[in-house]
């Protein structure tokens, strides 16, 4: 517990291993006193094993209705699922859930599907199509914050770097996020596009012919409001 107080989560979760194997050995050697004790504490704590089954059940559960890429918002990099589950099981959240869940069994799966849901939660843009908007083959592989900013790029990145100012590790932008080039993922995102708005966090709007110093009712004369189904 000392070591988990003081975020040291790696350390914290092998002193955890270290401990049950060495309450499974003084059962085995131990007087029946000892072993009910050994048994007692076992029945008190999760395997890391059982901890990781009982997580990745809970991301599986929630990416399902998720996009299949998102930027994200740290790195500035184009994740697809996996990279993103990476990213999850490297981070400081996935280290507390999982000594969270190996030292509270009867932790209430709510509380662990509401700890994966925070930080895969996702911020959504919604904005009309300019000229030069960013494809997916533009930041494949590239950071989008060291991109020249310029047209598409910049709404891109600004939207980025809100989402991160707002404490979201994640991000989404139709232009960019979608392999138009392949058919049937083209077709699965038109498909899951209102679902995903429905799950994402906030939806950012964005309103190219606004500036901020816009007269009073700009807004409502905004071409985004023409844009039915948003």
């Amino acid at each position: 517990m000392a070591i988990y107080g003081a975020q040291r989560y790696i350390e914290a979760i092998e002193t955890f291993q270290d401990d049950a194997r060495e309450i499974g050995q003084c059962s085995q050697h131990a007087n029946t006193k000892y072993s009910t004790l050994s048994s007692e504490l076992r029945n008190k704590s999760v395997s890391p094993s059982e901890a990781e089954s009982v997580i990745r059940k809970a991301i599986n559960v929630q990416l399902d209705s998720t996009p299949l890429r998102l930027l994200d918002t740290t790195t500035g990099l184009l994740c697809d699922r996996e990279a993103q589950i990476s990213a999850f099981e490297k981070s400081t959240e996935y280290n507390e859930l999982l000594l969270s869940i190996m030292a509270h069994p009867d932790l209430p799966l709510g509380r662990i599907a509401d700890a994966v849901a925070t930080y895969f939660g996702y911020d959504m843009l919604s904005h009309r199509l300019g000229e030069n908007e960013p494809l997916l083959h533009d930041i494949q592989d590239k950071v989008v914050y060291k991109l020249k900013e310029a047209g598409g790029f910049m709404k891109l990145q600004s939207f980025c770097k809100l989402a991160r100012h707002m404490r979201y590790h994640w991000a989404w932008v139709d232009t960019c996020c979608i392999n138009q080039n392949n058919n049937a993922e083209l077709q699965k995102s038109l498909n899951s596009t209102f679902t995903w708005y429905r799950h994402s966090a906030p939806t950012i709007v964005y309103l190219s012919g606004v500036p901020s110093s816009s007269k009073f009712g700009a807004l409502a004369q905004s071409a985004w409001n023409t844009r039915g189904w948003t």
